[in-house]
């Protein structure tokens, strides 16, 4: 039960029990003057004695166990004193309220009866006729039991009804999951310490890797962790003003702040360092402090949300630049493997041809021939390699794209026609101009011819066609060959990748550069059985120059 309302009940009892007082002494008072004015030969001191004692034992009811039993026997001196019947309702008030107050059941039935029994014991001294004393006394053990009875009923039942109170206030001021305050509970509370213009500081805490947690463990893992979470934050944070659950797999912890600030200091380094150890996860978190950051409430909430997001944001840009270097180092280790595979083969090919010759006297006349040919291999791919890989200054300068592939046909026809395959090429009826390196889009535009016509088999036919819209020029080189399966069209790019027997694997990656130099895009599709199409895609030149500039350097 929270402390608001154990004080809130407290508060409520404390009202009853001023309230029934003020009727005792009321009662009281009466009673004594009303006994005073009919009873010529009463003992006016001692009847005021006992009547000063009484109140002072309603007045002290809760300070002693046996004051309860004091009062009842300062009950049956008033009666004796003022023989009347008017202190009968001052006992079945009594037994009332001890049957109400008194948490143990036994001790209320004994006081019940004590009462009854003192209470019989002053009528019998003050009642002459046998057959009413009988009747009257039989009529007060009815009234004493039945009093006692209802009250201690009463009592059951304010006292559940008091607890599903307290439970329905529970629930909306707390969360079901964690048992912190929630979320309206928080902006409550905050409310209120502002109002007090206490300095405070406020961390707003986001679990990161929860949501991670969730997909792989599920909600019982997420909830686990959320109410370690809570339980680790109300130790490590015990002087806080209040902490609460401020969202799914948010905290608000809201701390008092010292003047010279070297406190939050400590409170930062628990959330960076001790939080996520303790807890296995990572978090991020936004602060604000009162009233430096803010004046209002929700001024504060709102540089405390926007300092996380902040913090979000940067944690962001971390992870996307080691996953970026992640990405590099595996690169850089596949160019590195791939180069020293295929160095290797030829290597060790030289290798074999220079052992076969120390047996002949060192005469490698019969293998000379075929070394010359490894070494051109090794020549070719590290002059390739070292194409690939090696940043340039390219100057671009504002071409025709048309003639750039008129050139690349006239070079590569007469091999295409050798091997019987047919070149068509459709052109655009309107000129196609665009900043490139001329001889890197002439080397791109031959590899693609060349790995066509090596593609097909005889009488193959290759059709180019150029095409151009307001903002970009597209060329797409078609063939008939085989096609590429599926599973290899998403490596035909990767460096080393090849299905030629003599191929270096480096030819694509060449072109795909090139393009993306040119701030263009290449596209493949391909069908088994019916070709393959690549699709070049380049922002024609009035979009990538600025009034009469026709170059460019990158």
């Amino acid at each position: 039960m929270s402390q608001e309302c154990m004080n809130g009940g407290n508060f409520q009892s404390g009202a009853d029990t001023v309230n029934i007082n003020g009727f005792y002494y009321v009662y009281v008072i009466l009673y004594g003057l009303y006994t005073i004015y009919l009873h010529a030969d009463l003992n006016i001191p001692l009847f005021l004695l006992a009547v000063c004692l009484f109140v002072l034992s309603v007045r002290f009811h809760s300070s002693h166990p046996a004051i309860p039993w004091l009062q009842l026997l300062l009950l049956g001196s008033l009666h004796v004193l003022g023989q009347s019947a008017l202190c009968y309702p001052l006992f079945l008030l009594a037994l009332s309220h001890y049957s109400y107050k008194e948490e143990n059941k036994w001790r209320a039935w004994g006081l019940s009866v004590s009462a009854m029994i003192i209470y019989l014991s002053t009528v019998n001294s003050i009642t002459h006729s046998a057959s009413r004393e009988n009747m009257f006394g039989f009529m007060s053990i009815l009234d004493f039991a039945a009093v006692t009875w209802l009250t201690r009923t009463i009592h059951l039942r304010s006292g559940k009804l008091e607890r599903i109170r307290n439970e329905r206030h529970l629930l909306t001021q707390k969360d079901s999951l964690t048992g912190l305050y929630n979320y309206e509970e928080c902006h409550r509370r905050l409310e209120q310490q502002i109002k007090l213009h206490q300095p405070l500081v406020l961390f707003l805490i986001d679990c990161t890797d929860l949501k991670a947690m969730n997909t792989s463990g599920g909600f019982q893992a997420g909830n686990f962790v959320l109410k370690q979470m809570a339980d680790l934050l109300q130790i490590l944070f015990k002087e806080a003003l209040f902490i609460s659950r401020y969202g799914g797999d948010e905290f608000a912890v809201v701390m008092p702040l010292n003047k010279d600030f070297l406190t939050t200091a400590s409170y930062q380094q628990k959330l960076d360092s001790e939080l996520p150890k303790l807890t296995g996860i990572q978090n991020t978190y936004g602060i604000a402090i009162f009233p430096q950051d803010a004046l209002t409430k929700d001024d504060l909430i709102l540089h405390a949300e926007h300092n996380l997001f902040m913090k979000k944001r940067e944690s962001w840009l971390k992870r996307e630049e080691q996953m970026q270097r992640s990405e590099k180092l595996r690169v850089v280790g596949e160019l590195a493997s791939g180069m020293a595979h295929e160095i290797r083969n030829p290597l060790t090919t030289v290798k074999g041809f220079l052992q076969l010759s120390k047996a002949s006297d060192y005469n490698i006349e019969n293998w000379y021939g075929l070394i010359m040919d490894e070494i051109d291999r090794m020549s070719d791919l590290t002059g390739e390699f070292l194409q690939f890989s090696k940043p340039h200054q390219t100057v671009f300068q504002t071409h025709s794209l048309n003639e750039c592939v008129l050139k690349v046909i006239s070079l590569i026809e007469s091999e295409a026609t050798s091997s019987g395959h047919e070149i068509h090429f459709y052109e655009s009826t309107y000129a196609v101009h665009m900043l490139m390196d001329q001889d890197k889009m002439i080397q791109l535009l031959l590899n693609m011819m060349k790995n066509a016509c090596e593609a097909m088999e005889s009488n193959g036919s290759i059709h180019m066609k150029l095409s151009r819209d307001q903002k970009n020029a597209t060329l797409v080189i078609a063939d008939n060959g085989p096609g590429i399966p599926s599973d290899q069209l998403d490596k035909i790019f990767h460096p080393f990748f090849t299905t030629k027997e003599t191929g270096t694997g480096l030819g694509l990656s060449i072109c795909y550069k090139i393009v993306q130099d040119h701030q263009g895009t290449l596209e493949v599709e391909s069908e088994l059985g019916i070709g393959t199409r690549f699709i070049l895609t380049f922002p024609l030149a009035v979009n990538m120059t600025n009034g009469n500039d026709n170059s460019a350097v990158s």
